[in-house]
């Protein structure tokens, strides 16, 4: 969702009557494609002196007439918020039909094709009469940008219609993950020069007014035993309050586990399993790790082994005393006790055990055991949401306060924790974190040409 879209015709008219009125050198520049000035149409300054400054009069009202002419009317503004916002549901649509592939829900791959097909459709269209509608001055001025747009948009039809080709063949899960993630890039590269085109037309993606800041996807790799996991982060700020210089936001921050899901087994292996030579010793055969709106559910298959040691010391002979398998659930909550410091807590549910295995694990360390270090690897990926520095834009980081966590259902059973808090800003900080996003959307826009 994009709020406050905006557009400084205002100043732009005010510095053309300052140019035609006055015999001053001025300069002009254009911001797109990554310039640093996102906040408005023209970057630029007014000398009250007659010193050469190795700029043409003629030049400078050359380029300020250049960027007069592409900008975009009011009406114009609200049409590429739409067009965007449509582009941004065929992404969110997309995320959820790959989701359902990784899972290997074959039978949940029609459903969403379904929804994904028109969205695609959607955000196409759209974007192809908000370019019919440009003026004339506009086409020439934004011409090239707009055959990148166009190839773009070509790149999207073909990856649409291949993976389409690949479900109608009912191919393997494996090629259509691969198509599907081949038309995710398109469609971002699609999405990233829709974005190229606003900052043309001198549109501008937040302002320090707004009322809600869409704050951009980080990906951090959190390592758990040994091992490298990506959870990508996102969030929302909502104004809830306002009182003459402050502002007080709501915040929610979405960090997704899907990873974490898919590898969990191997995860819990490396840091649970143990085979000493007397003692307990404990095997996973395998897990699985689902949402259970606010909390989460993980299912544990285990083998369990107990060795005693009869001899002298270096001279054991290790006997087998125990043998059994079992089934163990366990709830695992996340919890805010104090801003900013996150827990996750786990109990027992159904522990289908018996003999000395069950006796272990309902009232022996071994469960206490598991329960904590099961625990530890949650709380591990969890707190990847609350690293503020790579997570949080700047004007962010040192007034957010995390208040409540949960565990959520993402949809086709994808598990994510939210995060909410609350952030107090002043119309100046808000005015930086604006000039951060925008800088940060530049950025993306540049990288990706």
């Amino acid at each position: 969702m994009l709020r406050g879209i905006s557009i400084s015709i205002s100043n732009a008219l005010i510095l053309a009557c300052v140019l035609l009125a006055c015999p001053l050198v001025a300069t002009a520049q254009r911001h797109g494609g990554g310039g640093s000035n996102l906040g408005g149409g023209i970057n630029g300054n007014v000398s009250g002196n007659n010193r050469p400054t190795g700029l043409d009069e003629k030049d400078s009202l050359k380029d300020f007439h250049e960027v007069l002419a592409v900008q975009a009317s009011s009406e114009q503004i609200t049409e590429f918020q739409a067009l965007v916002k449509s582009t941004e549901a065929a992404q969110s649509d997309l995320q959820a039909f790959l989701q359902s592939l990784r899972k290997k829900n074959a039978a949940a791959a029609p459903a969403r094709r379904d929804a994904l097909d028109p969205a695609l459709e959607k955000a196409r269209n759209e974007n192809k009469k908000f370019q019919e509608g440009l003026s004339e001055a506009q086409k020439a001025g934004l011409k090239d940008i707009s055959k990148r747009l166009a190839k773009a948009d070509s790149d999207l039809e073909q990856e649409e219609k291949k993976l389409d080709q690949s479900l109608d063949l009912k191919s393997p899960t494996g090629e259509l993950v691969t198509r599907a993630e081949s038309l995710d890039k398109a469609l971002t590269d699609f999405y990233n020069e829709q974005l190229a085109l606003g900052r043309e037309m001198s549109i501008t993606m937040a302002s320090g007014q707004d009322l809600a800041f869409m704050l951009p996807k980080v990906k951090t790799l959190v390592s758990l035993n040994h091992r490298t996991i990506p959870v990508e982060t996102s969030g929302l700020l909502s104004q809830i309050a306002a009182q003459g210089d402050q502002r007080t936001f709501k915040l929610e921050m979405i960090a997704d586990l899907s990873d974490l899901q898919q590898n969990i087994t191997d995860l819990l292996r490396a840091q649970i399993e143990t085979s000493p030579t007397c003692g307990e010793r404990l095997g996973i055969r395998r897990s699985r790790l689902t949402p259970a709106d606010p909390a989460s559910l993980l299912v544990l298959w285990l083998h369990y082994e107990r060795w005693i040691c009869n001899g002298t010391p270096g001279r054991e002979a290790p006997t087998e005393l125990a043998e059994g398998d079992g089934t163990v659930e366990i709830k695992l909550t996340a919890s805010v006790e104090k801003p900013n410091t996150l827990k996750v807590s786990a109990t027992f549910g159904r522990i289908d055990a018996t003999g000395m295995f069950g006796d272990a694990l309902r009232s022996g360390s071994l469960g206490d055991d598991l329960k904590d270090q099961i625990a530890q690897s949650m709380l591990s990926a969890v707190r990847a949401g609350l690293d503020f520095k790579t997570t949080l834009p700047a004007a962010l980081q040192s007034s957010t306060v995390i208040q409540s966590a949960k565990f959520q259902d993402l949809g086709v059973g994808g598990l994510i924790v939210v995060l909410q808090g609350q952030i107090d800003l002043s119309n100046q900080q808000s005015d930086q974190l604006a000039s951060q996003l925008n800088q940060a959307l530049s950025a993306q826009g540049t990288a990706t040409r």
